[in-house]
């Protein structure tokens, strides 16, 4: 084996330790030259900015499997456990390895930006930092240094007006001088390089806390998602504000103000009893702050809350645009938008004005401090108490204190309020239910094939009377299964609920003798494909859109594909082919267009279980007929196939029909003999078209169909 067997070996890891990887995970890999042995390991880890692997040291204990091993005659492979005294178990196949001291052992630590638990939004960021513990330990040692040199300007004042000019040595100023510049370039040295690498370590914490509240916001299930989406964006942006309190310059304030009692210490000793006025004016400077962060903490949490519902209502306005020009609905808008603008500045006024008037009362307790210095000081030396040189030396230590410290205090403090409710806007996101194998856990079996059994399965949208109600539902390997029924008669509910979409209430639905809820999310999205009727696109190339959480496809399978649906039109006349761009939502592509885009991506897929919702409904006859037509020549013999549908004419082409009405399964029965019997109330020579309302009326008053 060579060393690019390393990406298929990690991939077998992965699944051994019940892991996703990203459908394109190793695109950019297979272009590069990875190097020989280990090296392609640790060439791979920095390309993906993953940990550094625990390197096992010695023979592997039993505890310790599975592992990544390299052998240097036969390559990478993943070792499962010890089968005899010297021989390992490999994961895929009977393939054994013998071991040697020759070989090495990795254990590696695969990035998920989901954690399993219980979680806050302060602990994502505590655990964020703690990682990065060895560079923060640089920063406060350097932290230290550089307050430490901070002293050098003022005791060289001092020794200049208490020595140089009164004994005219020169000599001395120049040993002086040049030993002053050496403490400043020094200085200069120590907090650029402590600002270099706060920042560094600041825009790593913020990918990675990004990343997970990205992941978080994708893995809440749909059922419980928060109706604003846009309230919801805002949460999750709220982050910036935490990182703005994690930058070097608010990080400098605190490292430095503990400082402050070690300025004074200074003073004490040059100046003795002139440090009574840094003693107190800091704890003045101190309370004034708590009360200052009190007062802004209350007006953010409601400026905060006001703010992100503007944000949802920009969201909603951009996107139903459209629906709001059709419906002269601009000037409600409006008026909607201009009351959330004054609720916004009704909470954000107390705010201000304390930081406006907590910025002027800093400022004249800043010049106060420096005058009581000076004044006091300039009495001390007249007495004979210290000397000039010392009361100049004092009073720059004190501007020390006065400055970077205090004088920051106010932008400080209004940055943490913010701070503080965006964490607390970022925990109520974290309430929010997630999929419960979003993250690494839970079944993943190789292939997920038929029969889905449903046993007494309820689901309700929040606290609103069940939408969806089955006592009892089989599926068989190879059946193609039409949902028929009214508008509101729960078959897209069913579908998303068999897809995993949305987690019953109550009851039970299995695949393949698997529970639907235990399976890993990354198995159920390869072997459940699921097309919504109201199919939306991401911004992208159509490439992207085709090919989403796919991986590699080539151009002449899509081109191949797209021919069959008839979705070739879309692109052929194009300039950029499959690199035409899409826009957000699919806009500029009709309804038709997009249930095409999402027909040929589930094609690709090659699901075993196919879920449609109502998947034709904006094609023309022709379009549908191929559309189904290169649907049918996809799907497997033991493909189960269920589409949703108004259009009874469709139905020829099932085996099965369910009826559905209110949430409840009416009554299920042959395609046949459910055509014979539409046929008949339809009248002779008038084939059926739809589900008639008298089909509705009957299904009520309890008949079947």
């Amino acid at each position: 084996m060579a060393h690019s067997d390393l990406l298929p070996a990690l991939e077998l890891y992965a699944r051994t330790r019940r892991t996703a990887l990203a459908p394109q995970w190793d695109a950019e890999l297979r272009e590069m030259d990875l190097g020989e042995g280990v090296e392609a390991l640790e060439t791979v880890r920095v390309s993906l900015d993953w940990e550094r692997p625990h390197i096992i040291a010695g023979r592997p204990q039993p505890d310790e499997f599975p592992l990544l091993v390299h052998d240097p005659d036969q390559g990478w492979a993943v070792a499962l456990q010890w089968i005899a005294e010297d021989r390992l178990a490999l994961v895929g196949g009977s393939a054994t390895l013998e071991w040697s001291e020759d070989q090495t052992y990795f254990a590696l630590t695969i990035p998920d930006p989901l954690r399993e638990g219980d979680v806050s939004a302060f602990g994502i960021f505590a655990s964020a930092i703690k990682k990065r513990s060895r560079v923060l330990v640089i920063a406060g040692i350097a932290t230290v240094f550089a307050n430490i040199l901070t002293l050098a300007t003022s005791l060289y004042a001092m020794q200049l007006y208490d020595r140089v000019i009164p004994l005219a040595s020169f000599e001395t100023l120049f040993v002086l001088t040049a030993g002053v510049l050496f403490a400043l370039i020094l200085d200069l040295t120590l907090r650029s390089l402590r600002a270099i690498l706060i920042e560094a370590e600041a825009q790593n914490i913020d990918k990675e806390v990004s990343e997970f509240f990205f992941a978080r916001a994708q893995a809440i299930r749909l059922d419980a998602r928060p109706q604003g989406i846009g309230t919801m964006a805002a949460q999750i942006q709220g982050q910036e504000q935490i990182r703005q309190v994690m930058s070097a310059s608010s990080l400098f304030v605190f490292a430095d103000l503990p400082f402050a009692i070690f300025f004074i210490v200074v003073i004490a000793f040059i100046g003795g009893s002139l440090a009574l006025v840094p003693i107190i004016s800091l704890p003045i400077a101190l309370l004034m702050a708590l009360g200052l962060a009190r007062i802004i903490r209350n007006g953010a949490e409601r400026s905060q809350v006001t703010g992100n519902q503007k944000n949802g209502m920009l969201v909603e306005m951009l996107d139903a645009s459209e629906t709001v020009k059709a419906n002269l609905g601009g000037w409600q808008m409006i008026s909607r938008w201009n009351r959330l603008i004054r609720d916004v500045h009704h909470y954000e006024d107390p705010v201000k004005r304390a930081s406006a008037v907590s910025g002027s009362v800093f400022s004249s307790l800043q010049q106060g401090t420096y005058v009581a210095v000076m004044g006091f000081g300039a009495y001390l030396a007249a007495t004979g108490q210290i000397t000039t040189g010392g009361l100049l030396a004092c009073s720059i230590i004190v501007g020390r204190i006065n400055g970077p410290l205090i004088a920051q205090l106010p932008n400080l403090i209004v940055q943490w309020g913010y701070a503080r409710s965006s964490l607390k806007a970022l925990d109520s996101l974290l309430q929010y239910p997630v999929e419960r194998t979003s993250a690494s856990g839970g079944l993943r079996p190789e292939v997920v094939r038929g029969p889905i059994l449903v046993r007494n399965a309820s689901f309700a949208y929040g606290d609103a009377p069940p939408a969806l109600e089955v006592d009892a539902l089989d599926i068989k390997p190879g059946e193609r299964v039409a949902i028929v029924g009214g508008v509101g008669a729960g078959k897209s509910t069913l579908l998303k609920v068999l897809a995993g979409l949305y987690s019953p209430k109550s009851g039970s639905v299995s695949v393949g003798g698997y529970d639907l809820g235990q399976i890993a999310e990354d198995v159920a999205r390869r072997q459940i494909g699921y097309l919504s009727q109201n199919a939306r696109l991401v911004r992208g190339s159509l490439r992207d859109s085709l090919t989403m959480g796919l991986g590699h496809i080539a151009d002449d399978d899509l081109i191949n594909t797209a021919k069959a649906t008839g979705l070739e039109a879309l692109f052929a006349e194009q300039q950029r082919g499959l690199d035409t761009v899409v826009q957000e939502g699919g806009a500029g592509l009709s309804g038709g267009q997009r249930a095409l885009v999402g027909l040929n991506r589930l094609i690709h897929l090659s699901p075993t279980i196919w879920l449609l919702d109502e998947p034709t409904a904006a094609l023309d006859s022709g379009s549908e007929k191929a559309a189904l037509d290169a649907l049918e020549n996809a799907l497997g013999k033991d493909d189960i196939l269920m589409l949703a549908t108004h259009k009874l004419q469709l139905i020829e082409r099932f085996t099965r029909v369910i009826v559905m009405s209110q949430g409840r399964i009416m009554g299920t029965e042959p395609a046949s003999e459910f055509m014979r019997k539409m046929r008949e109330r339809s009248g002779a020579g008038r084939p059926p078209q739809g589900v008639p309302g008298a089909v509705t009326t009957q299904i009520r008053k309890g008949k079947k169909p």
